[in-house]
């Protein structure tokens, strides 16, 4: 079983879609929201594979956020919306008006390439990188991944909801750290160095 977060401002919306989701995919419901921001952090903690966001009713900084995390590649996030959605970088989009089956048969496509859910203990600070000092934490890595994929500074503010002003810092440690003078030497060590492990 894979967990599915549902993000709409309309509550009938999302707990029609929990319970089709559930009866018809198999998918645990585990998060209803209305707020982006909202969705994505309790969909971080409780482990949700797969975000169906419907955009009606997004501000178009709402909608380049979960873009951003789309990108980001923290989970799926299938899109209820215009097919114009594609052109701006999503990756599933399935048109509000089309039946609840290609929304069905999306969700399934995707749970069986999902990792399997799993509950998220909150734990110590996860570090990323090669060495001791070379370490970078779970945001610090976002932001590295980030820069790697050629994004300024603003750009990767609107996709992770931080300042940019917030960005420019991280970035200047995650250059301190990798030991980088610019940001394409950030995108080659990030590239060649493995993962520490858990």
């Amino acid at each position: 079983m894979f967990r599915t977060s549902i993000l709409s401002h309309d509550a009938l919306l999302r707990d029609s879609l929990a319970s089709l989701l559930q009866l018809r995919a198999g998918a645990e419901s585990v998060d209803l929201e209305s707020d982006p921001r909202a969705a994505l952090s309790t969909a971080r903690e409780r482990g949700v594979q797969i975000l169906v966001a419907e955009t009606e009713g997004l501000s178009d900084s709402d909608l380049q956020f979960l873009l951003g995390a789309a990108a980001v590649g923290e989970l799926e996030v299938i899109f209820l919306g215009p097919d114009e959605l594609l052109s701006k970088g999503a990756r599933h989009v399935v048109n509000r008006t089309a039946a609840a089956e290609e929304l069905v048969a999306k969700v399934v496509g995707l749970g069986s390439s999902v990792r399997p859910s799993r509950s998220i203990v909150r734990e110590g600070r996860k570090m990323y990188g090669a060495s001791e000092d070379g370490m970078l934490s779970r945001r610090e890595y976002e932001v590295a991944h980030l820069v790697a994929r050629g994004m300024s500074n603003r750009r990767i503010s609107q996709t992770t909801g931080l300042r940019e002003q917030s960005v420019k810092n991280l970035v200047s440690v995650v250059m301190r750290k990798l030991d980088c003078e610019n940001r394409v030497q950030v995108a080659l060590k990030l590239v060649n160095a493995p993962v520490a492990p858990n």
